[in-house]
């Protein structure tokens, strides 16, 4: 009897030590990011598969406390998501030790000041207790009157590859004639939008282009303010 006691005592020992193991491991777990408040922040991130098994690895923006004004966003595998996204649409499938860095966590500042906190979990979709997470904090710093430019800032299109549109969020400082410009690699213009509002979020149609790359810019007074590449995948 007390054999079989023992042994029932190991077998969920194993078992809570089976469950408690983690499978990833992060290059960092809490990553600072610093910069002036007119530019787009970005943090990066490596992560590895230290288990003895394969996973199917998904993202998930857990937390995000950030100011008023700033705006959190992400890419992963080539892929850039909404704002409104957290957990990513696709997913990774990774073999032991294999390690993966294209998570490129984004926070546009808007031109204001001041510290954000995001917090982004890697997770095994079988298995979502087997996760591991990091902690963006952003530091906006105040910008000079000389830094500020016509354009204060402008995200990277997502979705990215788009299919049918894509998003570009602009804030424009300065200017009386603003527009965006779509050219293909030989640098020939395939689509122009005419901007109303300094501050908004653009809808780029782009159904009837072929798939490749496309570099898309934003034109103030005559002039390229930003440019920001844009892949058009079609399903």
């Amino acid at each position: 009897m007390k054999k079989i006691t023992t042994l029932v005592l190991f077998l969920f020992a194993a078992t809570v030590m089976s469950f408690a193991q983690n499978s990833f491991q992060l290059s960092q777990k809490s990553v600072l990011v610093s910069g002036p408040a007119n530019l787009l922040m970005k943090g990066y991130v490596r992560v590895t598969n230290t288990g003895s098994g394969s996973m199917t690895v998904k993202v998930n923006r857990t937390f995000a406390d950030t100011l008023p004004g700033h705006t959190s966003y992400y890419c992963w595998q080539g892929a850039c998501f909404p704002p409104e996204t957290s957990l990513s649409p696709n997913s990774l499938l990774m073999n032991p030790q294999d390690s993966d860095s294209t998570l490129e966590a984004d926070l546009q500042p808007s031109g204001i000041a001041g510290d954000s906190r995001v917090t982004y979990c890697f997770f095994d979709s079988d298995n979502p207790s087997d996760s591991a997470c990091v902690t963006f904090n952003y530091n906006a710093s105040p910008v000079g009157i000389n830094e500020l430019n016509a354009l204060r800032f402008m995200s990277a299109p997502y979705p990215n590859p788009a299919d049918q549109n894509a998003s570009v969020i602009y804030h424009v400082q300065s200017g009386s004639e603003m527009k965006i410009v779509l050219s293909n690699m030989l640098g020939s213009k395939v689509k122009e939008i005419n901007l109303v509002e300094k501050k908004s979020t653009v809808i780029i149609p782009t159904s009837d282009l072929r798939n490749g790359i496309y570099y898309c810019s934003i034109i103030i007074d005559g002039k390229i303010s930003g440019t920001k590449k844009l892949i058009i995948n079609h399903k």
